[in-house]
């Protein structure tokens, strides 16, 4: 008889992964994407500018990490955004458990807006790993919008900086409260 593959439900082994702000975060039930014990790592996405970057500290997938990540973001926003404008999620991967070392698209390792090379993001994030896209809906800024987006990080190496883009129309809200972005891992079982 042959082998069934599964996907199996999400245990800890590897953890989730959610990049958050350490001095803010503290999401209402309804819009905690937590799961289990994550990992936590810090990105603030503190009043980040419609067509800005910003980038998160590395973190280490571990030795043994899952073979793929699902991403969701819970996001506020400090006006109303523009129907159907996209937000970006791209993955820095390293080599390096240094945050300075070895990163693509000069990206550097620490929770700081995003710039590139020569200040020059868009044309720099084209070295790095476009992971998901996601769509924002008209709410205004009271809205928390839960968000599932399109794609998944493949991860090449054992560490990595996620690199947020925000083109939604609007500015990311003033405090971090419920700002997060989590990649859930995706698990295969052989049965």
């Amino acid at each position: 008889m042959p082998n069934e593959i599964h996907l199996k439900e999400q245990d800890d082994t590897p953890a989730q992964i959610v990049f958050r702000d350490v001095t803010d975060f503290a999401p209402t039930a309804a819009n905690d994407l937590r799961k289990g014990t994550p990992t936590l790592v810090q990105l603030d996405l503190t009043s980040v500018l419609d067509t800005a970057y910003r980038q998160s500290t590395k973190v280490d997938l571990g030795a043994t990490r899952a073979p793929a990540y699902a991403v969701r973001a819970a996001l506020e926003f400090a006006a109303t955004p523009v129907a159907g404008e996209p937000i970006y999620v791209y993955w820095a991967p390293s080599s390096s458990a240094t945050a300075g070392t070895g990163n693509p698209g000069g990206a550097s390792g620490a929770d700081a807006a995003y710039t590139g090379y020569s200040s020059n993001g868009d044309s720099s994030a084209n070295q790095l790993d476009l992971v998901a896209i996601g769509s924002v809906t008209v709410q205004v800024t009271t809205a928390v919008q839960i968000i599932e987006l399109k794609g998944y990080l493949i991860p090449k190496e054992r560490y990595g900086s996620l690199v947020f883009k925000n083109d939604s129309g609007a500015s990311i809200h003033s405090d971090a409260v419920e700002c997060h972005i989590v990649f859930d891992p995706i698990l295969e079982e052989i049965q």
